[in-house]
């Protein structure tokens, strides 16, 4: 059995992003601003596997 090709299994993982640290900020993270004076709505957000915030949800 051949041994295994570890440069490209580097390779994939990288650009996969598995065994990577998730970034403490990757997106600004800032509240969204609401039209509706005194909105008591929520937010949900939604993230990858390691954590980077993808979108942001506000529903009223």
């Amino acid at each position: 059995m051949p041994a295994p090709d570890y440069a490209l299994i580097d390779r994939l993982e990288r650009e996969l992003g598995i065994g990577q640290r998730a970034r403490k900020k990757p997106m600004q993270t800032a509240r969204p601003v609401c039209l509706i004076k005194d909105c008591d709505g929520t937010d949900t957000e939604l993230r990858t596997w390691n954590g980077v915030l993808v979108m942001r949800i506000h529903e009223h």
